[in-house]
């Protein structure tokens, strides 16, 4: 019974109904859930903005001396644009998650300190949504006047739950119907299709069993009858196709030898069948030499044991980046067999694919991911334990407070300096820096880096000198971007030069470029770190570093957009001489077109 066509044709029409229905109420019900979460999150993020007028409000209420009570006034008042309703409360809370004051105040003894609330209590916004929980909520910090107090909205979700009880009321009522309907229509259906195959079979069996002068009857124009036509050109094509077997081989053949994969096939024994010419220059193979199966593992340096029977399990088994002569090559094996037989004389074929651009790709990915995190989680971790000292210690003098809480800020503003730093970057690899073209002379160029950087390099007592050759022919390029390269170039000779030292700024001209240059006589750079100094965090003395403010992304940038005009910048140094910076320029840059690049008359 369950192999009858007829059968499973009535099955399948059954469960499409009721997966089809039970699909529908599942997204339905899904859908509303996003929906009333994601609209509670768009009126919290409106209405509790750092700038909107309910927050002003609040903070202002916070001057006065039982302020929980005013803001208590003022929230009742927004009740409408929060949405407050029986299913929806707001509370405000202490420092310690403790209700302070709220629109039910029994509910508010009860609550729980959720990672919202944790968040709000360190000086973020929480407004994350756990989807396993039978609750949306949304946490602010806000402060004035030496106080704090946190907002907090909760919303039972006890409106979604009752409307997708509904759905799936009518649910099951639809599914019902729908399998009587389905049943009805499927038999008449199946027994439609299922007649003709009948017949059909019992002619292709004859033509199976080699008796190609039958003819198939064809009694219809539908898919059925041109199953019957095509399987009456069966016979014919049939001869047809051995003639063309052999010119597919040769296809194959060609196809084989001169792919860019290299690509190796072995007997079942482990003996070499075919290799294509760029196996043969992977491995230096030629016709003297003895390669087999178990050579060529010996030589990628993998353990038979790894790969045997993998491959037959899943028809192929694939092994990544492995380092051969400095390439990261993908080998995938799989199965083939060669004969007419399905059990035996199986082989096995091997592709290799230089995946070493990828490879290099992901490991810089990966190198730059752990940067990241690791400058970020310096200022995380001085801010956390700035915020816990003065939280832990409350007796603690306002004059120490203070210096804990400046600590937070000057780490805050790194973390930004950082991810701003960050964004410049992304920008600039994505393709998406929006360039301002224009032409300018390099005279005026250098002396207004000389005008805005004199201040910086006398504070430090450096003598700031500028001069640029005669008749330089003006650049075409981002000229407000190229200053910034410049100015950060000058900015760290200042930094790393000792109080009293000497900067000079100069200009010449080349025949197609002009090269500006930074010169000073300052600590210099060693020369191991040299080749790496324009890399994306990298930092010839952490520490000092650290100290002086930078992120270690000023020269990567640096790079990016002179690479970006067509240009080089490089360095020469020398501990305790100084160091150069030269930036070669174009006269004239093609710079990548990008949406919203413009260019200046």
């Amino acid at each position: 019974m369950y192999k009858n066509l007829h059968f499973k044709i009535i099955l399948i029409f059954v469960v499409f109904t009721v997966t089809l229905m039970a699909a529908i109420s599942a997204v339905l019900i899904v859908s509303s859930n996003r929906f009333y979460s994601s609209d509670f999150q768009t009126e919290m993020k409106t209405a509790l903005a750092s700038d909107s007028g309910l927050v002003s409000e609040l903070r202002s209420a916070m001057t006065e001396d039982n302020f929980s009570a005013k803001q208590n006034e003022i929230l009742r008042a927004y009740s409408g644009t929060l949405g407050i309703s029986k299913y929806r409360n707001y509370y405000i809370l202490d420092m310690s998650g403790a209700m302070l004051d709220g629109s039910d105040t029994e509910l508010g003894k009860e609550l729980e300190i959720t990672p919202n609330i944790v968040t709000a209590l360190s000086g973020g916004v929480g407004d994350e949504k756990e989807y396993w929980t039978s609750y949306i909520d949304y946490a602010v910090y806000l402060e004035n006047s030496g106080k704090s107090c946190i907002i907090y909205v909760k919303d039972s979700q006890e409106e979604v739950r009752l409307f997708s009880e509904m759905i799936f009321q009518i649910t099951v009522q639809a599914i019902f119907f729908g399998m009587l309907v389905a049943i009805v229509l499927s038999f008449f259906l199946a027994k439609a299709i299922t007649s003709p195959i009948r017949a059909l079979t019992v002619s292709a069996g004859r033509i199976a069993a080699g008796e190609f002068s039958e003819e198939v009857k064809v009694n219809s124009s539908d898919e059925i009858g041109t199953l019957s036509v095509t399987f009456n050109n069966m016979k014919n094509v049939l001869k047809n196709t051995l003639d063309e077997i052999s010119g597919e081989r040769e296809k194959f053949e060609t196809l084989f030898l001169y792919l860019n994969d290299a690509v190796i096939a072995f007997d079942s024994q482990g003996r070499l069948m075919h290799i294509n010419k760029t196996a043969k220059n992977l491995f230096g193979y030629d016709e003297n030499t003895e390669f087999s199966f178990l050579h060529m593992m010996r030589v990628l340096q993998i353990d038979y044991r790894d790969v045997s029977g993998k491959y037959r399990e899943s028809k192929n088994y694939v092994i990544s980046d492995v380092i051969f002569e400095g390439k990261a090559l993908d080998i995938t094996f799989a199965e083939f067999r060669y004969t007419q037989s399905e059990k035996e004389n199986a082989g096995i074929m091997c592709v290799i694919h230089d995946n070493t651009g990828r490879y290099e790709l992901d490991k810089s990915r990966r190198e730059f991911v752990a940067d990241v995190s690791h400058e970020l989680r310096t200022p995380l971790t001085s801010i956390k334990g700035a915020v816990e000292t003065v939280l832990e210690y409350p007796q603690l003098d306002e004059e120490s407070k203070k210096n804990f809480l400046q600590m937070a800020v000057e780490e805050c503003d790194r973390m930004t300096r950082i991810v701003s730093e960050l964004l410049v970057l992304s920008r600039l690899d994505n393709n998406r820096t929006a360039w301002k073209v224009e032409t300018f002379e390099v005279s005026d160029f250098c002396h207004r880096l000389y005008d805005i950087m004199s201040v910086d390099a006398g504070n430090h007592g450096h003598v700031l000198t500028c001069s640029c050759d005669e008749d330089i022919p003006p650049v075409t390029g981002d000229k407000e971007k190229l200053q910034q390269v410049l100015i950060n170039i000058i900015a760290n000779a200042v930094k790393y030069t000792p109080d009293g030292g000497r900067i000079d700024i100069s200009a010449k001209a080349d025949s197609d470029s002009v090269v500006i240059s930074v010169k000073d006589n300052g600590m210099g750079i060693p020369e191991e770190d040299q080749p790496r100094i324009f890399e994306r965090f990298y930092r010839v003395e952490k520490a000092r570093t650290s100290d002086t403010g930078g992120t270690g992304l000023g020269l990567a940038i640096a790079k990016e957009i002179v690479d970006a005009h067509g240009g080089q910048i490089w360095l020469e140094s020398k501990v305790g001489a100084g160091t150069k910076v030269y930036v070669r320029l174009p006269y004239s840059a093609k710079l990548p077109e990008t949406l919203g690049s413009e260019t200046v008359a």
